[in-house]
């Protein structure tokens, strides 16, 4: 919801009052912590440069930590202008953004954040016009997001092998992931990222499918004791920067374009200073009270047969919820996740300026918002 601030600053000398500048505060909300890079790292700066690029006209306020919005009722926040942008998830929303949750499935497929940060974006803004549609049907507009480091099986309990799988309630956060917990043996269960901490305290959750990140971002690392260490894959797709259509038209086109020079540098700090960073950080941390399992031959093996014959399920899956032609928008994702591929090896090397720029010379700056 946009609010109106005023600021008047008087001419002492003078002994006159000034005319007051006017500002645009725009609420940002967010289910993760307030202390997640997603928020310090990425946005924050952004902000900051969004304000002073404007002439402090547009400001933002963030609402972390499921203040104002959790995770589950983000897409409709936003929408309905409760907030004015946040951090929306399509696969909590999968009824209303069937077609971006293809790509958010193809997650056992991407193992690179930067390449599937890269490929998420230029297959929903350039591959995927239902993709956008659905957006539109919902009054937002989505500006992208990051991609977290792969995901791993963060459990309570030592698992070491694929027999300690058996049974165990994991928390996917995916239709793909939760397609590998139940192939693993494990018991999927639907829980929102908030919920997490107090589900596997109570024990009333086994395991996560997480980021080694999330250890410290949302405390895991107090109720966790082990670590998988076999990637599971890449989450795409994420709409970290997703704004409501009202308070995007209210800008300018100056202020528009001021966010949008914004954009490039939230998703690589996030993914790169962030998520990246934060997993060897972490690891470090932890190192000693939780143990890591980096390497478990039979899960690998497990994963690999059923990432072989996983499309297909995707495929279907995503025509059942309502999707249309989700095989074209999958292979549209596998050609741009190679194409990114290249690009992190021969232009990024790991470095956030680069990336930066590569996803304003390759998405941004060719995409009308």
């Amino acid at each position: 919801m946009k609010t109106l601030l005023r600021a008047t600053t008087a001419l002492a000398l003078a002994g006159l009052a000034a005319a007051p500048v006017l500002a645009d505060e725009y609420n940002y909300a967010t289910f993760v912590p307030p202390q997640a890079a997603n928020n310090t790292i990425g946005l924050q700066p952004a902000f900051d440069a969004i304000s002073e690029a404007t002439g402090g006209e547009v400001q933002f306020r963030m609402f972390a930590g499921g203040q104002l919005l959790g995770g589950q009722d983000m897409l409709a926040g936003v929408r309905d202008g409760i907030a004015d942008l946040g951090f929306v998830i399509p696969v909590y929303a999968p009824s209303d953004l069937p077609n971006s949750v293809v790509i958010s499935d193809m997650m056992p497929y991407g193992a690179d954040p930067i390449a599937v940060a890269g490929a998420s974006l230029q297959t929903i803004l350039m591959d995927c016009p239902q993709c956008l549609e659905e957006f539109a049907d919902n009054n937002l507009v989505f500006l992208g997001g990051h991609a977290p480091t792969p995901y791993r099986l963060l459990c309570r309990a030592d698992v070491s092998g694929l027999a300690d799988i058996a049974g165990l309630r994991m928390r996917g956060g995916s239709g793909a992931m939760s397609r590998i917990a139940q192939a693993l043996g494990g018991t999927p269960v639907n829980m929102g990222a908030g919920d997490m901490y107090e589900a596997l305290e109570r024990g009333q959750l086994d395991c996560v499918v997480g980021p080694i990140a999330w250890l410290r971002q949302y405390s895991l690392g107090e109720v966790i004791g082990s670590v998988v260490g076999e990637p599971l894959g890449v989450l795409g797709g994420l709409g970290l920067v997703t704004w409501n259509r009202d308070a995007w038209d209210g800008l300018s086109d100056d202020q528009q374009q001021a966010v949008l020079r914004e954009m490039p540098g939230v998703i690589a700090r996030a993914t790169i200073d962030g998520y990246i960073a934060d997993d060897s950080d972490v690891r470090a941390e932890y190192e000693g009270r939780v143990a890591f399992n980096d390497s478990v031959p039979e899960i690998r093996a497990a994963l690999d047969r059923i990432n072989a014959e996983g499309l297909p399920e995707i495929i279907t899956a995503a025509q059942a919820r309502g999707a249309t032609d989700a095989a074209t928008i999958a292979e549209a994702y596998q050609r741009n996740l190679a194409h990114w591929q290249q690009i992190a090896e021969e232009r990024i090397h790991g470095d956030t300026e680069a990336m930066a720029q590569a996803l304003w010379d390759e998405i941004f700056s060719k995409v009308d918002f």
